[in-house]
């Protein structure tokens, strides 16, 4: 399967990668498809954020683009929701994906 990949957004470098990933289909789970893509692109599932003697694992937010601009995606919230039923926005009408891997921290 081939999906367009964002793993940032930048406003000012809007090209995505377009990743194969094998023995994935429309009918495996998303979460399936973004264990395979962390495993390709090597991004760590969490990020571990320490203060003290305390560490917090902090897991990625997942993205699917869900309009045809730049910057029109939805957060994907059930990891068991099948391929088939995302809408395919990427450039040449395959699913479109971005991971955060970032930290938000508010004081």
């Amino acid at each position: 399967m081939e999906i367009e990949f964002f793993s940032e957004l930048d406003p000012n470098n809007q090209e995505p990668v377009i990743l194969t990933v094998p023995d994935i289909s429309e009918s495996s789970t998303i979460g399936e498809l973004l264990s395979r893509i962390h495993e390709i692109t090597e991004i760590p599932v969490y990020r571990e954020l320490k203060w003290g003697a305390n560490v917090e694992r902090i897991s990625c937010s997942y993205y699917f683009k869900c309009g045809n601009e730049f910057g029109e995606f939805k957060m994907i919230e059930d990891l068991e929701q099948k391929i088939s039923s995302f809408p395919k926005n990427g450039s040449k009408n395959e699913l479109s994906l971005f991971i955060d891997g970032g930290i938000g921290l508010v004081n």
